[in-house]
């Protein structure tokens, strides 16, 4: 993909994911047409072109811009102390749970999700590199800074994100995906705290 089309401030970039997501919730990616896209778009089909050569392209776009939202934040501090450490995850627990379950954010997801299932390889392709890869990355970084730091044991590490993650996320994404009422702010402010707290409890031997 070159420059043009990476460029995510362009606006009708932004005109023709937008208008393709509605398609794509709306009519499913199967019956989903460019020329509808571009309709709703108020853009011509060449220019739709200029920067996405698929429908498929289009949908592994908006897998990657939904999946990066849910990443944790650059500027995420590496912790000082526990009291920083345990602040730290519980804040990024709530946002990421957050934007997990939006639902738009499910939407897309589980357009994605079938795609893959028929064989879209790119769009799977991308649900990892852009989804799970980067946000389990990052959370690594952070408890190793948190293990530098004496806060935690680095042998602990794969074992406390596992548990972390397991708690804040149960099957909410499973609810959702099936129609599921999502949780509330509060239910999910609750989720997040009670995975700190069993993050708190697991490192106190640290």
């Amino acid at each position: 993909m070159d420059k043009k089309q990476e460029n995510t401030a362009d606006p009708r970039r932004a005109a023709i994911l937008q208008a393709a997501f509605e398609v794509f919730v709306e009519k499913g990616f199967d019956a989903a047409t460019t020329a509808e896209i571009v309709r709703r778009a108020r853009i011509s089909k060449r220019t739709l072109y200029e920067f996405f050569a698929s429908k498929q392209e289009i949908l592994t776009a908006l897998v990657r811009y939904g999946a990066a939202k849910m990443q944790p934040s650059p500027q995420l501090p590496e912790p000082q102390d526990k009291a920083q450490f345990l602040a730290v995850l519980e804040q990024f627990g709530r946002i990421f749970l957050g934007e997990l379950l939006h639902a738009e954010r499910t939407a897309m997801y589980r357009l994605a999700i079938a795609e893959a299932g028929r064989g879209g390889g790119s769009v799977a392709r991308e649900l990892e590199a852009s989804g799970r890869g980067p946000v389990t990355q990052a959370a690594t970084r952070f408890f190793e800074h948190a293990a530098a730091r004496g806060i935690i044991r680095r042998d602990d590490i794969a074992t406390l994100i596992s548990v972390f993650f397991s708690v804040l996320i149960g099957i909410a994404p499973l609810q959702a995906l099936l129609g599921e009422p999502p949780l509330s702010a509060e239910a999910i402010a609750q989720r997040a705290k009670l995975a700190t707290q069993v993050m708190a409890r697991m490192s106190e031997t640290a």
